[in-house]
């Protein structure tokens, strides 16, 4: 008997496991589950050869396609968070009905990042700002502020607050590198003692009311005449399905308020996203959504407006667009930290705008800017050869000469730049280089105390090339 329970047992078991193999060819679903990208089946064989990320690849897209997966992981999660009080799939279930994302908790604890970091942070920064004003633009950063750093209350008892956080740190060392920084975080701080709710309670982001705010403070950063829809009428309606939401019940997301505004916007149209099935009007409904499709570049054109914006932006920035499509006569809005400026000379953009979440301001000295090296007058400093200790190179790209590596780090204070000087016998000329490792390039992890410049061909016929460290 107790054998034929066991063989029982092991073939209900069996069947269990292989029921979503089995099911996939007739219930299988490619919708990704809360902020996933959606997968493609990947190819072994591609034009360019074996795949060598195939398994990774298969992996992803078997997982995403699994059927009634979306039903297994609301139940699972409903039982985790519910009954359990536990976090599950990277949400923080937090008090009265709000979720925050698992990215943001180290910010929030005081998990912080080193003085050379965020030093780091702050000069590519600066250095990005310097090149658009040489190039004649302004410039303006700006940081949208997690959740839980403006609504801390609603975080579970499990979560204490830090002393200081990143942010508060990188404001600090922007004011001492004169980067023109918009703080929305205390301006949000400041609507929020008036009682007014700012960041919708199932999703990562902040509602359109918070995006309305944060649009008239960086055009007011930016000396920009803009309108500032004051005294615009909304309806707050309980309806947007929020990412968090859905990344814990994907099945059955628990809707959150949204504000909507009564806002007659001027004639614009999209230059990027185009779909010839769909009007103005639709595709920026669908940016608007809740679904975060369409969007890594868009462009758009506006004969009523003034003047131009380019900007590198993150999915906060997508409830701001229809301000800024209504205002300038050409956006250019990237996303995915894609700044590269490096044709901004003959694109002439009037304004440029960095904007960034708080929890993924590490991000920014991952990969150097599609920017050239700006030009110093002179450097009073220390001069490093290259040696064991300090890896020093250079490499022609299309764009012109490219000099970087890795500085002995016994060598580097917390708030030494790093200068690129070219010389030809006579006389030295000066590059400020970001403080960015090239990883890929030297095959190496991420640094503190690496650099990379690209100069201009034009620029770059020198006989002697040095690395100089200076606090300036």
């Amino acid at each position: 008997m107790k054998r034929s329970i066991k063989i029982i047992y092991v073939i209900v078991f069996t069947a269990v496991c292989c029921m979503p193999l089995l099911l996939m060819p007739f219930f299988s679903s490619d919708e990704p589950v809360g902020n996933e990208q959606p997968a493609k089946a990947p190819e072994l064989i591609s034009d360019s050869g074996l795949n060598k990320n195939f398994s990774d690849e298969f992996n992803l897209w078997f997982t995403q396609s699994m059927p009634f997966r979306a039903e297994m992981i609301t139940a699972k999660n409903k039982v985790d968070s519910g009954i359990l009080g536990q976090n599950a799939n990277n949400v923080i279930v937090g008090r009265d009905g709000w979720l925050y994302t698992e990215e943001s908790a180290a910010d929030y604890i005081g998990d912080t990042l080193s003085s050379r970091e965020i030093h780091n942070i702050a000069g590519t920064v600066r250095i990005m700002q310097k090149y658009a004003e040489q190039n004649g633009s302004r410039f303006v950063f700006t940081v949208a502020p997690d959740k839980n750093t403006i609504y801390p209350e609603y975080m579970p008892s499990g979560y204490t607050g830090g002393n200081i956080t990143n942010l508060q740190l990188l404001e600090q060392e922007l004011a001492g590198q004169n980067v023109n920084y918009v703080d929305l975080r205390s301006m949000l701080l400041r609507h929020k003692e008036n009682g007014e709710e700012l960041y919708l309670r199932t999703d990562t982001h902040w509602n359109n009311l918070a995006a309305l705010y944060s649009y008239n403070e960086i055009e007011n950063a930016l000396d920009k005449e803009h309108k500032t829809y004051s005294g615009a009428s909304f309806e707050i309606r309980n309806d947007w399905v929020g990412d968090l939401s859905k990344m814990l019940y994907p099945s059955d997301p628990v809707m959150c308020s949204q504000y909507y505004f009564d806002i007659e916007y001027q004639d614009y149209r999209f230059v990027k996203p185009k779909k010839a099935s769909m009007t103005n009007d639709e595709i920026m409904k669908e940016l608007m959504s809740d679904k975060e499709t369409m969007d890594t570049i868009i462009q758009t054109r506006n004969s009523k407006g003034s003047g131009s914006v380019y900007v590198s932006r993150d999915s906060f920035f997508r409830s701001m667009l229809p301000f800024f499509t209504d205002n300038y006569k050409t956006t250019y809005i990237t996303r995915y930290r894609d700044m590269d400026l490096l044709n901004i000379d003959a694109a002439g953009y009037d304004d440029i705008i960095y904007e960034m979440v708080e929890r993924k301001l590490d991000t920014i000295t991952d990969t150097r800017p599609g920017v050239y090296a700006p030009s110093v007058e002179s450097v009073s400093g220390t001069e490093l050869l290259p040696d064991d200790r300090n890896i020093i190179k250079t490499e022609k790209t299309d764009n012109g000469w490219l000099v970087y590596g890795i500085l002995d780090k016994d060598k580097v204070k917390d708030d030494d730049n790093i200068y690129i000087a070219l010389s030809d016998g006579k006389s030295k000329t000066f590059y400020e280089a970001f403080p960015i490792t090239e990883c890929e390039r030297l095959s190496c992890e991420k640094s503190e105390y690496g650099f990379s410049a690209l100069i201009r061909d034009d620029d770059a016929g020198a006989d002697h090339i040095s690395v100089w460290l200076s606090p300036q």
